[in-house]
């Protein structure tokens, strides 16, 4: 986990930021009253504001790159719950190894802990949950006080940080209330229901707020709608996280096979198998319930699968874990000691991919690069390359897109023009600069049309798509002395 911990650093602090994030960072900005950002930017977005208060309450980490460290605070909390879940049910400990690993090696993790948004929560969360509901299965609704905390705090938070990950949560608990309470044992109830009817009212009385809200918001919504949409979302993240570590799975592959021997040998289930059949049935019900809601409303995207994949992590574990029980003290460490060199190996795979996720840093770079060269370089940009996204709900959008224009150009030390500013540079170039445009694709044709029509003399330019932006580059115009000088050179 150290070695996963210095991954999310470099990650967190090398990563260039993307548009959700400068959103993140611009409504918890210092300087906002709280309740002016709950009542005007929180709850007026299509989440629960749960992770836009932990983000203010530690705005004074500063930039966008060091706000993300956020996310390593929230990982060493839910190390922190696993262990006290595991140091209440030591039978755990096998299944919470393997999971460790097959978390560290899958590249979600990584990618959602090195941004500022609320993905990371939803699969620590997820994972603690799912793990504590594992061991009220297994174990009872007995032991100290560690192993109900944790559990208390994993369910409000994976009930109030994101609407998939809550409504995931609830699919998860549901088989184990209805096999705990089948079987009459209404103190496992209670461990279970309590916390998770507790979670779900404090979520049920935000969405009483929010949900007319959320409903106008995506009225009109950029993510794809239909059956294929939705089942290649939780298709392509179950696969990825299956494949992420291929030790992790031999082992759960073998598990399982010795899990199924059990039954046929004492005709019953451990309780290690029952939770892994009753966690199973959740993930099937979150995954059917979510592709259901999809075709009402478009809602699924694999960033948003964070707690389903967490519980599919916790499932591959369980199983594995069967596996360890049954090996002696040494084959266990070296097949644990395998494990942790595939997770290296994914880690060194994952983190460029993380790293290199597209965001604005790519335009923004290639910009301070042109001014480095010519200082006198005029920088433009315009609200119309972002008319789409500013005029979305929230209302914030309006007012992050020229805040994440000026924080690009401050980091990289050039200025843009004031708006409406029609200036060419006399000596330099001349760059205009388009960023998001991820759905609307600009091209050298769009781009000279719009601004000959805004009162540039345009004739001609370099035009470079990067990423999901671009740039325009208009080399500066000869002197009159200099066509002079030409139109005498070509007179016979």
């Amino acid at each position: 986990m150290s070695l996963l911990g210095c991954a999310l650093v470099w990650a967190c602090l090398h990563r260039g930021p993307w548009y959700d994030e400068f959103y993140s960072q611009f409504v918890t900005r210092p300087g906002v009253p709280w309740g002016t950002a709950l009542r005007e930017s929180w709850l007026a977005d299509n989440h629960p504001p749960l992770y836009y208060i932990l983000a203010r309450a530690t705005a004074w980490l500063g930039s966008i790159a060091e706000h993300r460290l956020l996310n390593l605070a929230l990982g060493a909390a839910a190390l922190v719950g696993a262990l006290a879940i595991v140091r209440d049910v030591p039978r755990l400990a096998p299944a919470a190894s393997l999971l460790a690993l097959e978390l560290a090696a899958n590249p979600w993790t990584l990618i959602t802990g090195s941004e500022l948004r609320s993905y990371f929560l939803s699969l620590c969360a997820g994972a603690v949950f799912a793990l504590g509901l594992c061991a009220v299965r297994v174990a009872g609704e007995g032991g100290g006080r560690g192993r109900p905390a944790a559990f208390w705090i994993a369910a409000i938070l994976a009930f109030n940080t994101h609407i998939i990950t809550s409504l995931t949560c609830a699919a998860l608990a549901l088989p184990f209330l209805l096999e705990a309470g089948f079987r009459r044992n209404w103190r496992e109830v209670r461990a279970i229901g309590v916390p998770v009817m507790v979670s779900g009212t404090v979520f049920t009385a935000v969405t009483a707020i929010q949900l007319p809200i959320w409903l106008s918001n995506t009225a009109v919504f950029w993510i794809a709608p239909g059956f294929d949409s939705a089942r290649w979302s939780v298709e392509w993240a179950v696969l990825r996280t299956i494949e992420s570590n291929p030790v992790v799975l031999a082992a759960a592959l073998v598990g399982a096979v010795l899990l199924v021997r059990d039954l046929a040998i004492s005709k019953k289930l451990s309780g290690e198998a029952w939770a892994l059949v009753l966690l199973a049935g959740g993930v099937v019900v979150a995954a059917t319930g979510l592709v259901g809601l999809h075709l009402l409303q478009p809602i699924l995207i694999e960033k948003y699968l964070m707690a389903l994949i967490a519980a599919v992590c916790f499932g591959m574990a369980l199983a594995g874990g069967r596996l360890l029980e049954s090996l002696d003290l040494r084959l266990r460490v070296l097949v644990l000691g395998v494990g942790a060199l595939a997770t290296a190996w994914a880690l060194a795979l994952n983190l460029p991919l993380a790293v290199e996720r597209v965001g604005w840093q790519t335009t923004g770079r290639a910009i301070a690069r042109e001014v480095a060269h010519c200082p006198g370089t005029v920088v433009h940009t315009d609200p119309f390359w972002n008319a789409e996204v500013m005029a979305m709900m929230p209302r914030d959008n309006a007012q992050v897109v020229p805040f994440a224009y000026r924080y690009v150009a401050r980091s990289f030390g050039f200025a843009i023009a004031p708006a409406g500013s029609r200036e060419m540079a006399a000596h330099c170039p001349t760059v205009f600069w388009g960023e998001h445009d991820s759905r609307r694709k600009f091209d050298r044709q769009t781009v000279t049309a719009h601004l000959r029509r805004e009162g540039f003399d345009i004739e001609a330019m370099d035009f470079r798509r990067l990423g999901d932006g671009w740039i325009a580059i208009v080399p500066p115009s000869p002197p009159p002395s200099a066509l002079l000088v030409q139109t005498a050179e070509m007179a016979p």
